[in-house]
């Protein structure tokens, strides 16, 4: 039945398509951020090729913007893509590193063609309500699996996703909380405002739900980031003080347990999943020398061959960060090249808050501006020990800056450029 429902709203949307191409780059980013398909059966876990393919060519047969804006972000993103293009022909095991080049590129595709076709702000306000409604479906259906069960076990993403694993679904539902809180902001409608307010809580209790450790820490980073730039800091820390009694006393305690294991040295060293963390970084830096200048291809690193080569007693596994994925995986000068999107995504956001504190008809940009920063700002930090360096909602929230500079940079102009009054009349 599920397949069938799903099947009947995914062509009905891409009838839409044919004559509005934007339908079908929203459809294509629920699937990306959802996977709707990895919850039923058969068939229907290969449609998101057909929504691809689909909107594509609609969109190449349309009056849409062919070409994203220019700018640092854009040559740095094309940069990093082609260099790990390049990269999987010298990979350890190309045959390997292509099937996930595959995913890589249409995860890249998809941002590319968001930055082309958002081209204002009822396009960049339906983007944004896509990712939070995907992501809080799990949010709150997490929620409420851990209230009902007692926090008892793990909440877990869609089985075969990038999400599937309780880590890397904690960094994805905290990554939409901000932009949930930014539509509250923009909405006047009190239901609405209840409605996401309440999705932002179940979320945070799923995400405790996962029982990651580093999900906690990029939690206790977003609640400062919140503390810092909310109006209404009595509300903030009414809600934020029922969140913390609410895990101390519901909670049980093996997730304590786990939480625990971060409060000493000799509780980290000794623990198992830091050990494997820290080992697989060393062979990250290893493969980085050894597989000069390229890397060993797209998760060539946990390959057993290479990994047993450095440590033939570990279990080989995945990097575990972002940043050691990138390196064991592409090499340095693919890990300079995905610094510098971070970078040049975070300098964008700082420059767009600026200039919607000016421009006062121009605040939902910057306050846009402000929830992408939050959101990258808990991706780095938590990234730093998941393997979800390709994330799309990461590459979602870069390239949706390029689009985003450009409406600011157009209205910033034209402010610079307003006649004076009596020229005017005149």
């Amino acid at each position: 039945m599920r397949e069938i429902l799903l099947l009947i709203a995914i062509l009905a949307g891409l009838g839409m398509t044919l004559r509005w191409p934007f339908v079908g780059v929203l459809i294509w980013e629920w699937f990306t951020l959802q996977n709707p398909h990895r919850e039923t059966y058969g068939f229907m876990s290969s449609t998101n090729m057909l929504i691809a393919g689909v909107t594509l060519l609609a969109w190449l047969l349309s009056k849409e913007k062919k070409l994203p804006p220019n700018g640092f972000i854009l040559w740095a993103v094309l940069g990093f893509l082609l260099w790990t293009t390049l990269g999987t022909f010298f990979a350890y095991d190309p045959a390997w590193s292509w099937g996930y080049w595959d995913r890589t590129w249409k995860t890249f595709a998809l941002g590319i063609l968001l930055a082309s076709v958002v081209t204002n702000r009822v396009r960049f306000q339906a983007v944004v309500w896509v990712a939070v409604i995907s992501l809080f479906y799990y949010g709150v259906k997490g929620g409420l699996f851990t209230i009902i069960t007692g926090g008892n076990n793990h909440v877990l993403g869609p089985s075969g996703s990038m999400i599937n694993d309780n880590n890397q679904l904690a960094v994805a539902m905290l990554m939409s909380l901000p932009l949930a809180q930014y539509l509250r902001q923009q909405s006047s409608d009190r239901r609405v405002q209840f409605g996401l307010l309440a999705g932002m809580v179940l979320t945070v209790i799923a995400v405790i739900g996962t029982y990651s450790r580093g999900a906690l820490i990029g939690l206790a980073v977003l609640g400062v980031m919140g503390l810092m730039r909310m109006k209404h800091r009595f509300t903030y820390l009414a809600v934020a003080s029922a969140l913390i009694a609410f895990t101390l006393h519901f909670m049980p305690a093996a997730y304590f347990d786990r939480m625990r294991t971060m409060n000493s040295v000799e509780s980290v060293q000794s623990d198992e999943s830091v050990h494997g963390r820290l080992v697989a970084w060393q062979v990250a830096m290893h493969t980085a020398e050894d597989y000069f200048p390229f890397g060993a291809g797209f998760y060539g690193p946990q390959l057993a061959p290479v990994f047993h080569r450095y440590f033939p007693d570990e279990l080989n596994h995945a990097a575990h960060s972002i940043y050691f994925q990138v390196l064991g995986e592409h090499g340095y000068i693919g890990l300079i090249l995905y610094l510098l999107i971070l970078a040049g995504a975070f300098l964008k956001t700082t420059a767009i808050i600026r200039t919607g504190r000016r421009l006062p008809e121009y605040r939902w940009g910057g306050e846009l501006a402000t929830a992408l920063q939050a959101s990258l700002i808990v991706f780095c930090v938590s990234g730093a020990a998941l393997s979800l360096a390709y994330y799309d909602l990461f590459v979602i929230a870069v390239c949706l800056l390029l689009p985003l500079s450009r409406q600011v940079s157009a209205r910033r102009e034209r402010a610079q450029f307003r006649p004076a009054p009596l020229a005017a009349a005149a």
